[in-house]
């Protein structure tokens, strides 16, 4: 029946035959006899579950209650019902118009209807209807990114912080609606995830009981990044040296940028990593302050590191000397086995040598001096001496301690 309709040369035959009914009826009393058609007479045609339609400022307003559907009654000649019948589409409207409302809240308008036949009589059941409409707000909501299934990742992968873009979305709804809105959430999937996922996920709101609100949000979508990577661990950098720094010339300060790495691997292997050691750095060729690059030696069993390599900014100067006399000798490793021999000192002069600023705040407490009583002595014996103290200060002094030991 559709394609028929559609069928322009079907309508205008339609239209004859109907132009014609017309003038038969019309004229019947003046060809002086009678009409072969039944009379006409008015009839009423009803339509029920009318869709009714609301017009208001969608921009300002949420339509949050109306009827759904109206009657719509027709009264005119039989005729003109069938010939409605028969061509009748979708033009025809009953509505509501609501677009002059400027207040929320409840409102009693008039049903209005338009396109239907103008010698049809028009009525609608009710005539008037109640629509409640409430003022849009505009908020902005955080969005969680949960991740689904991060355990069969496995221990050979692990997923880093999950960014959003953007961290935040709009929602344009009436008060009440807002006010359910608990949270917002994108769900990312890590099943079988290999690499690291960047994708684009909807966005779900929901309430404080958990249960999913219909809410669009602007935008509807967000791009999430999810680094996946193997176990790691935030190290420092360990300066390895190698040969001595020209005469006359000593550190001052040591800077390593970044002073801090990450080693990637297996779990139990990081937990023994303390730190990371460079590739030896030739003072030898350092002569005034500068910078150089050292490569970083990747810890055993580590998957890899990241950077692998760090900058090492020196500040030197000219080495000047200071004397301490009497820095006292602790013996380690015997307990009340071993004394220092007769005539023998228990502490012995120390040069340090370095920069004047760091031998400006150096005392004789900041140097430790021992010896390492723990191996299987008999009597009398010369062991060396050991000598710690602040960074990039050099010690000189006798390096051997005569001690007693008891049998």
């Amino acid at each position: 029946m559709d394609k028929l309709f559609n069928s322009i040369w079907f309508v205008r035959i339609l239209a004859f035959f109907i132009a014609l009914m017309l003038f038969i009826m019309v004229n019947q009393d003046n060809v002086g006899t009678p009409s072969l058609l039944p009379e006409v007479t008015n009839a009423p045609y009803t339509i029920e579950d009318q869709p009714l339609e609301v017009f208001y400022d969608e921009t300002r307003f949420e339509l949050v209650d109306q009827p759904e559907t109206v009657s719509v009654q027709l009264q005119g000649s039989q005729v003109s019902i069938s010939l409605f019948q028969l061509t009748s589409n979708r033009s025809t409207e009953v509505f509501v118009d609501a677009t002059d409302v400027t207040t929320e809240g409840e409102h009693v308008l008039a049903v209005n209807t338009r396109n239907f036949p103008s010698d049809l009589s028009v009525t609608t059941q009710p005539q008037v209807v109640r629509i409640t409409l409430k003022e849009k707000q505009t908020v902005s909501i955080p969005v969680r990114v949960e991740l689904e299934n991060e355990s069969e990742l496995g221990d050979e992968f692990a997923a880093g912080s999950p960014i959003a873009n953007p961290v935040n979305v709009e929602v344009t709804a009436d008060g009440d609606t807002i006010d359910q809105i608990e949270e917002a959430k994108v769900f990312v999937d890590l099943e079988g995830v290999k690499e690291t996922v960047e994708d684009e996920y909807p966005v779900h709101f929901y309430d404080e009981s958990g249960q999913e609100l219909e809410i669009e949000a602007d935008p509807n979508f967000v791009s999430v990044t999810v680094p996946i990577t193997s176990p790691n661990k935030l190290v420092p950098v360990k300066m390895i040296k190698e040969n001595e720094l020209p005469d006359g010339i000593s550190i001052d300060e040591v800077t390593i940028e970044p002073n801090e790495v990450t080693v990637y691997g297996p779990a139990d292997v990081l937990e023994d990593i303390e730190f990371v050691e460079s590739e030896p750095v030739d003072l030898s060729k350092v002569e005034e302050n500068g910078e150089v690059t050292a490569k970083l030696k990747t810890p055993k069993d580590a998957e890899r590191i990241e950077p692998k390599e760090v900058r090492v900014h020196f500040s030197v100067g000219k080495e000047e000397r200071q004397a301490f006399s009497d820095v006292p000798i602790e013996i380690v490793g015997a307990e009340g086995t071993v004394r220092f021999a007769a005539d023998q000192p228990s502490a012995v002069p120390v040069t340090a040598f370095g920069t004047k600023a760091r031998l400006d705040r150096l005392s004789m407490n900041d140097i430790q001096l021992q010896v390492d009583a723990s191996g299987s002595y008999k009597g009398e014996q010369s062991l060396p001496i050991s000598v710690s103290g602040p960074p990039h200060i050099r010690f000189e002094l006798d390096d051997e301690a005569m001690l007693q030991f008891e049998e």
